[in-house]
């Protein structure tokens, strides 16, 4: 009371909203997951909690250590010595990327094993009940959610773009497929993660939650800020493995 409010650079104002769009998308990834392999259990059909472990295990993985650095990024040259701990948290997160399979096994995994899943049914059946929760949040009409459902389309128009080819690739081109596979990973767990963002704002304003306005501001920055990554990522699994094999002898020399 009584005092000016704390100002906080632009800048910085990114990197912390960075941080906890991405924790929280990587949450709600996870808990997708959980229910997924809850209702394996319950009915049989495990292809859905085969899809999404891959995705939740690196993405949520490699978030992790994207926060932690960003974490130090933050604190300046404080954030690098030990008496603020940032740094402790960028070395112990490291590792869950190389844990239960490293990340890129995991992405091998997604396209090579689940992507094929029931002839690609399975994927194509979640990716429609994906567009589904953004149809809800568009029909929503809440300006404060900016234009989350159109940015989330587009990541879902390179998301199915981008299965669709790696599909394609599979039968034609296997080495294509896997030059793709971290990139495709990446881009579901970017895609999934902000749609989940939008889906659980706009459960908590139809309830009345009180951090609802919150929730609502972090999935519009989500989406207007971290979500049109997608259509890189997409292209790059679409048409980078030419000029992949086009530099492969530099490794070589």
């Amino acid at each position: 009371p009584g005092m000016d409010p704390i100002i906080v650079h632009p800048d910085v104002q990114r990197m912390l909203l960075t941080m906890a769009a991405y924790t929280q998308a990587a949450r709600g990834i996870c808990y997708a997951l959980a229910e997924a392999i809850d209702r394996g259990h319950a009915d049989g059909d495990t292809a859905r909690a085969g899809l999404l472990t891959p995705v939740a295990k690196a993405f949520a993985t490699d978030i992790g250590i994207e926060v932690a650095s960003i974490g130090i990024q933050v604190h300046g040259g404080m954030g690098y010595i030990e008496e603020t701990g940032a740094a402790q948290h960028l070395r112990d997160a490291r590792i869950a990327a190389i844990y239960e399979g490293t990340n890129g096994i995991q992405a091998i995994d997604l396209v090579t094993r689940k992507l094929p899943l029931n002839g690609g049914e399975t994927v194509k059946t979640y990716l429609a009940e994906l567009r589904d929760e953004t149809a809800k949040v568009a029909a929503a009409n809440d300006p404060a959610f900016g234009a989350p459902a159109e940015r989330l389309g587009e990541a879902l128009d390179a998301l199915e773009t981008a299965a669709a080819a790696l599909q394609a690739m599979l039968g034609a081109d296997p080495a294509a497929a896997l030059a793709g596979a971290t990139p495709y990973c990446r881009l579901f767990g970017t895609a999934m993660g902000g749609v989940l963002l939008a889906k659980g704002a706009l459960a908590a304003r139809r309830a009345g939650e009180g951090d609802a306005e919150g929730r609502v501001a972090l999935a519009r920055f989500y989406a207007e800020n971290l979500a049109p990554q997608a259509e890189g990522l997409g292209k790059s699994v679409t048409d980078g493995a030419a000029s992949l094999a086009a530099a492969a002898h530099i490794l070589a020399a």
